[in-house]
């Protein structure tokens, strides 16, 4: 596929390696992509090219610590970081984006999406915003002595890097995509305790500010079987979602990583059709 990479100047002097990707067919629109944790924008590939022969067009960019972005591997002091980062992206390539311009985020990026939307609304208030798997809580179990040298770390040692427990088989069904994510170099496994941190703050701020979400239009696409972050939670925040223009499209035997399941195709005709709309 063609593509225009750049390296784009983020929050506190990281380089953030961004891609667009132009639509194949006729422009009807973009989409700004923001990749789940310990992953990149790589990985998209697949769903990128379907979209762009909708005539949809893509910026993939690697979060700070990911991918081919600078910064320590699976560190932030705040998740603010990655939104200033965001809005960084945004204001490089905003000109020359074909409209409308649509936000979607996976995982860490579903997190990084919804506080961006609470924050940053007069910034970029993109023409829809789309969740999948948010990390809104974790359903991974963390062992009781992890988090409590987590909660020390965090405090004394925020970069103290621990493993993330994070396996492949609970992304997809799909062994080709599990088999992929375990063999890729700009995967790590690793988490520091500051993230975590990070993390748990944003999460209850997302909840506090739900009832900032009242315009814009969602889409929250929930692996039910996800073994990875809670589907229930997520549930739980859609249905409070103040919003008028909402849809829920939920996936029974999911796990975590839709774009990768063995039914993606049928995932990426619904945020087809959903784009159809706009």
């Amino acid at each position: 596929m063609e593509f225009h990479a750049h390296s784009v100047a983020g929050y506190q002097g990281e380089r953030l390696y961004t891609a667009w990707y132009p639509p194949i067919a006729s422009p009807r629109g973009s989409i700004v992509w923001v990749h789940g944790y310990a992953e990149h924008s790589g990985r998209y590939q697949e769903v990128v090219e379907f979209l762009g022969q909708q005539g949809w067009g893509s910026l993939l960019w690697d979060l700070r610590g990911h991918g081919r972005s600078t910064g320590r591997r699976g560190f932030a002091t705040d998740l603010e970081e990655y939104l200033y980062d965001l809005t960084a992206v945004w204001t490089h390539w905003r000109e020359k984006l074909p409209k409308p311009v649509v936000l979607f985020g996976h995982s860490l990026g579903g997190l990084i999406a919804l506080r961006y939307r609470q924050k940053y609304d007069e910034v970029w208030s993109p023409a829809a915003t789309m969740i999948s798997a948010p990390l809104l809580q974790l359903r991974l179990e963390v062992p009781a002595w992890k988090r409590a040298m987590g909660q020390v770390a965090a405090r004394l040692f925020p970069t103290l890097s621990l493993p993330s427990g994070l396996e492949p088989s609970q992304l997809t069904h799909d062994p080709a995509e599990a088999q992929a994510y375990a063999t890729d170099p700009l995967v790590f496994r690793t988490a520091t305790a500051g993230w975590f941190a990070a993390v748990q703050r944003a999460q209850a701020e997302a909840w506090k500010d739900l009832p900032k979400l009242t315009t814009g239009r969602y889409l929250f696409l929930l692996p039910e079987a996800d073994p990875v972050c809670d589907t229930p939670t997520a549930q739980r925040f859609y249905a409070h979602l103040p919003a008028s223009q909402r849809a829920l499209r939920l996936y029974p035997e999911a796990y975590h990583e839709l774009l990768h399941e063995t039914f993606r195709t049928k995932v990426f005709q619904d945020i087809a059709e959903y784009l159809s709309a706009l």
